[in-house]
């Protein structure tokens, strides 16, 4: 099943006269307000039209294979980027925030590679690919914002390459939260206290890892108290220390059972070994 892409009534009268008024959901005035637009464009953006999408969760916005007719900008919300292989399995590749772009990677195409599905009540906009050449000459800093949102979009790239790069799993999960951690405050919200819109399936997809052991590395970064965890909610204890948990590249989650009253300071460990060698001496 393909999910086609609504049009704005008004929106290429919009774009041949911005003056003329036109009701609509919302404008490209928002958009570009969200993104730090120009202050001309923001005034006659008020007057551009765009379709306000409300995405359900559980819902598609886009169905793996369907026309690449738009690009979605996610205004509110969180969705998941997966591909479904032959054998049914599905393969989780990116999660998508406020202020993200959805379908950029599908505008060299007819269309899109993979499915987009909200993991939360979610609102998108929906820009016509038809139209992004006229918006653009009309207001020229949706361009920005679309290279800037296009740029984003190969930055979570990279996280996902850093995430992937740990050998450990348990690393592999610590770096998945600081990177989630760091987004969450761009969107306006906790660093530190984190809702999980992704089971733990899903994130074991994400990360390549068997659901089963995402389950125990949760519970290995919370025995060594990086964390708190309840079902889907996380509080970061110790942002310091999860930080420099997740550049260990190689550490095994067997070591990780050490809770933190149990792990001794550097610092101590190293007064203790200078006493045990000046004893040896002695003796």
């Amino acid at each position: 099943m393909e999910t086609s892409t609504p049009s704005v009534p008004c929106l290429s009268q919009a774009l041949r006269n911005p003056g003329a008024p036109c009701p609509a959901h919302a404008s490209m005035a928002e958009l570009l307000h969200m993104f730090g637009g120009e202050i001309t464009d923001l005034a006659a953006g008020a007057h551009i039209p765009v379709l306000l999408r409300r995405v359900r969760a559980g819902q598609s916005l886009v169905h793996e294979g369907a026309d690449a007719d738009a690009v979605f900008f996610v205004r509110s919300g969180t969705f998941k980027v997966f591909r479904t292989d032959e054998d049914g399995y599905e393969q989780v590749l990116a999660l998508a925030m406020r202020g993200e772009v959805l379908g950029f990677d599908a505008l060299c195409m007819a269309f899109h590679p993979t499915a987009m599905q909200a993991l939360e009540d979610s609102n998108v906009y929906v820009i016509p690919r038809r139209e992004i050449a006229q918006i653009s000459q009309v207001l020229p800093s949706f361009a920005l914002v679309l290279q800037q949102a296009g740029s984003l979009t190969l930055t979570r790239s990279r996280d996902l390459v850093d995430i992937m790069a740990a050998v450990a799993s348990d690393v592999r999960l610590a770096r998945f939260l600081t990177h989630l951690s760091r987004r969450m405050q761009a969107c306006g919200q906790s660093p530190r206290r984190l809702l999980l819109r992704m089971g733990r399936r899903e994130i074991a997809s994400l990360l390549g890892l068997a659901h089963e052991t995402v389950s125990r590395c949760f519970s290995a970064l919370a025995a060594m108290g990086l964390l708190h965890v309840n079902d889907r909610e996380v509080e970061i204890l110790d942002m310091d220390g999860l930080k420099a948990f997740s550049r260990s590249t190689r550490r095994p989650v067997e070591d990780a059972a050490l809770t933190r009253k149990q792990r001794q300071p550097i610092a101590a460990r190293a007064t203790t070994g200078r006493h045990t060698a000046s004893r040896a001496l002695a003796a």
